[in-house]
């Protein structure tokens, strides 16, 4: 695989994130941002962007605020910032996106998320989808529905006036996450649900930068982010010719098995967002862009990212 230029970049707040970027290609076709998901990191998709930029794409992303890199020199894993920390996540995609187009403007720019990823990207692009020439959305959620988000967001405040923000939330945790490995028993692990690929599953288990318990900070912003993307009012500021892919495993326990995905996709539609796409890849789960048949999936992000590249 290609080797991923390191640098860092500064969020206008002044915190230091680390930032990943392949050459970019000859003759390049566009550029893709892309958002890694909860207690995971940036560098888990230097095959995918291996893959990109031998198909003539710029691919570029970063470890988001607690995570990886940026959250090991911080020394703030699981914890993206005091205040309104959805906002300011949100905000460090976009300050990477003006740099971006400021850097290329003569190529079209894609953003790209999974999981969390894929909610910082839907608030993205409902408050900045001028900078995008299209989205591909990879194993979201809507967080089941409006009420369970409101009782997770009072039992997040409440541990964090027990406990403090940036403490880890081992009841947090709980209730988001431990109902998923119920429906692959038996398990062999806490984390089949992530993957069908063992080697997958088992190389997040080794990895030091991935499966830590996030604080109830954390989930108190990512509550808050899961209700944002999911009002009406603000699904509406997406224009209705703007390009969306959603991509997630049928076996996916995150989008409630591709319902939460069909949910969201066709909520769109009826909000007049004609330009949407939906796939739904039997016999994988959460993490489809590790699976073993995952060149399914590359392919159909280069079929969108072809298709709307010529657009520009």
């Amino acid at each position: 695989m290609i080797d991923l230029t390191t640098n860092g970049f500064y969020a206008s707040d002044e915190v230091k994130l680390t930032y990943y970027e392949t050459p970019c290609p000859a003759k390049p076709k566009g550029i893709v941002q892309i958002v890694h998901g909860m207690a995971e990191h940036a560098q888990r998709y230097h095959e995918l962007m291996n893959f990109l930029f031998h198909n003539h794409y710029l691919a570029v992303t970063h470890d988001q605020r607690g995570h990886g890199q940026t959250g090991k020199d911080a020394g703030n894993l699981g914890f993206f910032s005091s205040g309104n920390g959805w906002e300011r996540v949100v905000s460090d995609v976009k300050e990477i996106s003006g740099a971006l187009k400021e850097a290329y403007p003569e190529l079209p720019l894609f953003i790209t998320g999974h999981s969390m990823g894929s909610v910082v990207t839907r608030t993205t692009i409902i408050d900045y989808s001028e900078l995008y020439e299209g989205a591909i959305i990879i194993g979201t959620t809507v967080g089941i529905n409006n009420l369970m988000r409101k009782t997770a967001s009072i039992i997040a405040r409440r541990e964090i006036r027990k406990n403090g923000e940036t403490t880890p939330s081992k009841l947090l945790s709980k209730l988001s996450f431990g109902s998923y490995n119920k429906k692959f028993k038996p398990n062999r692990t806490e984390y089949d649900w992530i993957s069908l690929s063992k080697s997958n599953v088992d190389a997040y288990l080794s990895d030091d930068l991935c499966g830590f318990t996030c604080s109830a900070g954390f989930y108190r912003d990512l509550f808050y982010g899961l209700d944002y993307t999911t009002k009406t009012s603000n699904l509406k500021k997406i224009p209705s010719e703007f390009p969306l892919l959603f991509l997630a495993g049928r076996d996916d326990p995150v989008s409630g098995m591709g319902k939460e995905v069909m949910q969201l996709t066709q909520q769109l539609r009826k909000l007049g967002v004609a330009n949407v796409e939906s796939i739904l890849y039997p016999l994988m789960r959460h993490e489809i862009l590790n699976e073993d048949k995952r060149e399914l999936v590359y392919k159909d992000i280069l079929r969108f990212l072809n298709t709307h590249s010529l657009s520009k």
